[in-house]
C-alpha cells in the first residue's frame, strides 16, 4: 500500500479500517514519527536504496525506480533520498555497486 502514488493517510486509515485521528495517533506517538510523509517516505526510501543497490537493475533508470516506490515525480524523490541518505539517488547507486 505504501507504493501507491498519492496515498493519503485518510485512505490508508480506510483501508486499515481505522479512524484517520487513531492512524495518525500511532504513527506519530507509538512509531515515533515527525508526520504521515516521513513515516511513508522511509519506506519509500529503504525500497529505492535495494534498487539502485542491486546490480540486476543497474540499468534500471532512476525515475523508474522513483515511480515504483510510489513517488509521483523525480524532484520529490530525489529531495527525499538526499535528506534521508545524504546522497543523490545516482551517487548513492554509483557507491553501492563498486562495492557490490
Amino acid at each position: 500500500m505504501w507504493r501507491t502514488e498519492g496515498l493519503t493517510i485518510g485512505t490508508l486509515a480506510q483501508h486499515l479500517k481505522t479512524s484517520e485521528h487513531r492512524l495518525r495517533s500511532v504513527i506519530n506517538q507509538n512509531l515515533g514519527y515527525r508526520n504521515f510523509t516521513s513515516f511513508i517516505n522511509e519506506h519509500r526510501i529503504a525500497a529505492a536504496k535495494k534498487a539502485l543497490a542491486d546490480p540486476a537493475k543497474a540499468d534500471t533508470q532512476i525515475l523508474t525506480i522513483a515511480y515504483d516506490v510510489g513517488f509521483a515525480s523525480l524532484g520529490p524523490f530525489n529531495w527525499a533520498f538526499k535528506a534521508a541518505t545524504g546522497d543523490s539517488p545516482t551517487e548513492f547507486r554509483r557507491k553501492a555497486l563498486a562495492i557490490s
